[in-house]
């Protein structure tokens, strides 16, 4: 099979700009490498509590934080001013867009930190896009991968699929290609197809992962479902050297296959019914008395 020279479809990352998403290429070589120690170090980000749908959680917000005025109209502001994380997510992701305001990633960086100090999963994991790519903030892998984990423990499985990227590319260290293909079959049990792929590959060449042309016929048979038609060349190229039986196999293992669903709050913000800048503002609620804690900020 003539394998593509590089895994990792990076990222699920967002370049924060019309919402298409950026790819990188992590190069593997073609024989077998050795798998390198897990990537140590003090936790140097805040802890970010669990995510949570009750109606108390409430998000740190300055009571005299200035909101520009294009930023958007009374529901959301008021929304912020109770300190709703889903407003403030909102407000990060203005500013990461540019929607109403012009982009600011420094801006976009602190209310994503609040809302996920709330515990809004898509915001850790924003976070953990930022750090990678040094937006709005010092590139910094780590804290990247910490905030990806922390994301990833919640269900987002793109979370799941970046770190297995960021295992396979070593960010200067030696690469843990057995720890990234199974950070690489979580994410492909949810249903990421780029995941899907790269395990194909590692299958296909015994990297991380025993050599197994039916596990990898299976893999790219689900990312090549998805439309990715670079799978389903190598998934026809696997095909021809698998015996009738394996193949038999493999292909009822593709037929009984079930993405594993993300629990809705790994990667969905609420809203309110037709969106921030239709509804009308809620009445005031009553934030908990006293001062507003400050937000713990990750080293930078």
């Amino acid at each position: 099979m003539t394998s593509p020279a590089a895994i990792g479809r990076q990222s699920m990352n967002e370049t924060e700009q019309g919402g298409s998403e950026a790819t990188a290429s992590v190069e593997i070589p073609l024989g077998a490498a050795a798998a390198a120690a897990p990537i140590a170090g003090n936790d140097i980000t805040a802890a970010v509590p669990a995510a949570s749908t009750r109606k108390d959680v409430f998000a740190a917000v300055p009571p005299n934080e200035h909101l520009p005025d294009g930023i958007g109209g009374p529901a959301l502001r008021a929304a912020v001013l109770r300190g709703d994380p889903a407003a403030v997510y909102e407000v990060g992701a203005r500013f990461a867009e540019g929607r109403g305001v012009p982009q600011n990633l420094d801006e976009a960086v602190k209310w994503y930190d609040r809302a996920a100090q709330a515990g809004i999963v898509p915001a850790i994991f924003r976070l953990g896009t930022f750090y990678e790519k040094g937006l709005g903030v010092k590139k910094d892998v780590d804290i990247a991968r910490r905030y990806y984990e922390q994301a990833a423990e919640r269900g987002n499985a793109k979370a799941m699929h970046n770190i297995a990227v960021l295992d396979a590319d070593g960010g200067g260290k030696a690469a843990d290609y057995k720890n990234a293909a199974q950070w690489f079959r979580k994410a492909a049990e949810h249903g990421v197809a780029d995941s899907q792929f790269n395990l194909g590959i590692l299958y296909a060449r015994g990297i991380g992962v025993e050599q197994n042309l039916a596990e990898s016929f299976k893999w790219f048979s689900l990312a090549a479902a998805q439309g990715d038609a670079d799978a389903a060349q190598k998934r026809d190229d696997i095909a021809k050297r698998l015996d009738a039986q394996s193949l038999a196999a493999a292909r009822l293992a593709i037929q009984t296959f079930m993405a594993e669903p993300q629990p809705d709050d790994a990667v969905n913000v609420a809203t309110p019914p037709g969106g921030w800048d239709s509804a009308p503002p809620q009445a005031s609620a009553t934030k908990p008395p006293g001062k507003p804690t400050p937000t713990r900020r990750a080293s930078r």
